[in-house]
């Protein structure tokens, strides 16, 4: 089933963005944050797999004001428990919006 999650005004404190439910493969295809604010923010995109924190653009990247990135290049496999966060290096200032394939 194809989804969509979103997250909006993310600042400095890691938030989750979405979790892969029980019994769930999920299939990350597309993810994109976008800078809200009249300022250059950095963001930290991650994915939590068991105990292993994975940054998927790097940590602290720079986005311009007004901007967006897209951080998947590709395809990220996610399974059951595991977590994608984002944080800013200011407050309220990025939307995220993920597309995934979940499979159950």
């Amino acid at each position: 089933t194809f989804k969509r999650f979103t997250s909006n005004s993310v600042g400095t404190a890691l938030a989750t963005v979405y979790t892969v439910p029980s019994s769930t493969t999920t299939v990350l295809i597309g993810g994109v944050v976008s800078n809200v604010t009249s300022s250059t923010v950095n963001v930290t995109v991650t994915a939590t797999t068991s105990s292993t924190v994975i940054n998927l653009i790097g940590e602290d990247t720079p986005i311009p004001a007004g901007t967006a990135l897209s951080f998947i290049d590709g395809k990220v496999v996610l399974e059951t428990g595991d977590i994608i966060k984002v944080k800013s290096s200011a407050a309220s200032s990025l939307d995220i919006h993920l597309s995934a394939m979940e499979i159950t």
